[in-house]
């Protein structure tokens, strides 16, 4: 038996696993951690692990928070956004509806990451830093200590030596991905949802959407220069589901389908040979330009999104990554997710350090990242009714762009999060506005796409150039340094972004379910931003124009997002 007592053990030594260890050993370097891993250095490049589109939280947390972002800038690639196809799946790429960007926004980026490459050089850099990572380890057991003095004791083996040893911690964090086990053996986790499915694999070479469209076709290929599309996270969407392709810097393709059962029914994708002929019925030019191609791997992941009902406890164990929660990858989440659960499980440790850490903390740690991983899930969840559809699908990201922005970043990354008596603990509860109105815009959006007539179209939408109010919303929030009186003056600023988006995007939804509606909203018109909704028999009922909040000017979101969709057969007799 090992006597020493390490500050904390982390089972398992992938992205989640290995990034905390830096974390906590950045944050306070005197700990003492390990990380006992199943697998051996070195990992296998290209065809290892899927995860690998960062968004913009997950790649400030790898930068930034962990301080690589000199590495990811000279080892993987950067990315150019999400990037999503819309409209006739069969027909020309070129006329599909586009929802991205032109160009590379500022510094910090995102990136996308080789998953072996990236795992493999953090084991180094952990090595390095002095945290002790022990490879062909396979977890047992782990006993939880209920004695708040005495320490946990984790049972390996060495998988080499098939030798049983146990090594003893203050904190234990579970980051073993789907095996979920501390969930498991304490029976915290709820199952996985059984709508949803996914398959991927990984080819040879450079696979660049730019390479379906003709190169006479010189008007598409010039709103985003130099091919760039080929960096982004490229979505071609359809009915109830979204094909994805991600370049890897090792030249490599990283190809995905996912779907709801609603609508594709597994069965029909699971195998390689059934996935390439999907392809072929619902995005034949996927499948055209995959021909040749040499195929390296093939995996898939029925019921892919779970929960927990507890992650982090008072009895200093923590689940990380894939061993707490898995939310739909529709926007990349995974990366984000992985950057709360540690940035809370090191305000934990190091709270615990200093003697102020208490239930009550814990418990809201544990409750707010459950409620994001769910919150988030169940709103990705509703888009699958309307995959098909690129205006409620554009405007719908565009919303959660903004609320994610305004309400979950500058609290994670903030180290007063959790700290006692600080105000911005309790800033986004259940009751909060903003959570009210977001609610109001999954009904109203799911409301849309039933009453659509498909009036509004756009050709493309860059939502960094086109609506630079989302970029003074990131900019205004995403930062480590706030401090709590920032974090609680940036309140209302956000919350009256949030609310002045909600209206011009209701307002959308008037003008293509119900053009004769109109004229009942003039141009300067405010109204109630809680009470939307697209049956005008409710309007007066659940006061809609009875706002709650000060009428203001809102032309600085309302204008430019109009502008980003054209009536396709525009009503002389409503034109405005």
């Amino acid at each position: 038996m090992n006597e020493k007592i390490y500050d904390v053990v982390i089972c398992g030594g992938g992205l989640a696993g290995s990034t905390l260890a830096r974390q906590l050993k950045l944050t306070m370097p005197e700990l003492s951690v390990v990380v006992l891993d199943k697998d051996a250095y070195p990992l296998p490049e290209a065809a290892f692990k899927v995860g690998e589109s960062s968004v913009y939280d997950g790649a400030y947390y790898f930068g930034q928070i962990l301080q690589l972002e000199e590495y990811f800038e000279r080892e993987h690639l950067p990315k150019l956004g999400l990037r999503y196809f819309y409209g006739n799946t069969k027909g020309e790429l070129h006329k599909r509806p586009e929802f991205g960007i032109s160009d590379f926004p500022p510094k910090p980026g995102s990136y996308q990451i080789d998953r072996g490459k990236l795992e493999n050089d953090l084991r180094l850099f952990n090595k390095e830093m002095g945290i002790e990572v022990l490879e062909n380890c396979l977890v047992k057991d782990i006993d939880i200590s209920e004695n708040l003095e005495e320490p946990h004791q984790i049972v390996y083996i060495q998988q080499d030596s098939k030798e049983y040893k146990t090594i003893s911690a203050r904190w234990v964090v579970d980051a073993m991905g789907r095996r979920r086990y501390i969930q498991r053996k304490l029976g915290l986790a709820k199952p996985n949802d059984p709508k949803f499915n996914a398959a991927w694999f990984r080819v040879k070479g450079r696979v660049d959407i730019s390479d379906f469209v003709p190169s006479t076709e010189k008007e598409w290929h010039d709103r985003v220069p130099n091919n760039n599309r080929y960096y982004s996270t490229n979505h071609l969407c359809g009915r109830g589901y979204w094909v994805w392709l991600i370049p890897l810097a090792t030249n490599h393709t990283s190809l995905g389908i996912v779907a709801s059962e609603e609508f594709q029914p597994f069965s029909e994708f699971h195998t390689q040979e059934l996935a390439f002929e999907w392809l072929e019925r619902n995005e034949p030019v996927v499948a055209e330009n995959l021909k040749g191609r040499e195929v390296i791997d093939f995996k898939k992941m029925p019921r892919y999104s779970y929960s927990s009902t507890k992650v982090f406890s008072i009895n200093r164990w923590g689940c990380v990554g894939e061993a707490a929660v898995f939310a739909d990858p529709l926007y990349s989440p995974g990366s984000d997710l992985i950057s709360y659960a540690n940035t809370l499980q090191t305000h934990m440790i190091r709270l615990d350090r200093e003697g102020k850490l208490t239930e009550e903390m814990v418990e809201e740690a544990s409750n707010f990242y459950i409620g994001q991983n769910d919150g988030l899930s169940e709103s990705i969840h509703n888009n699958y009714s309307y995959t098909d559809h690129g205006v409620v699908m554009g405007m719908k990201n565009i919303w959660n762009i903004a609320v994610g922005s305004s309400f979950v970043s500058p609290l994670v990354f903030n180290p007063d999060f959790l700290d006692p008596g600080k105000t911005p603990k309790t800033y986004v509860g259940v009751d909060h506005p903003a959570i009210q109105l977001d609610k109001r815009m999954e009904g109203l959006l799911l409301e849309w796409r039933a009453k659509s007539l498909r009036r509004l179209d756009f050709g493309f939408l860059d939502y960094w150039k086109g609506l630079p109010f989302l970029m003074e919303i990131r900019q205004r929030n995403l930062k480590s340094t706030t401090t709590e009186q920032e974090l609680i003056d940036d309140r209302m600023p956000n919350l009256d972004d949030c609310e002045a988006l909600a209206i011009s995007i209701f307002l959308l939804a008037v003008e293509d379910t119900m053009p004769e509606m109109l004229s009942k909203f003039p141009k300067s018109m405010w109204v109630n931003a809680w009470a939307m909704g697209l049956d005008p028999k409710k309007w007066e009922s659940e006061g809609l124009f009875e706002p709650k909040t000060q009428p203001r000017d809102f032309s600085h979101i309302r204008e430019p997002l109009r502008k980003c969709v054209q009536v396709k057969e525009p009503m002389l007799a409503l034109a405005r």
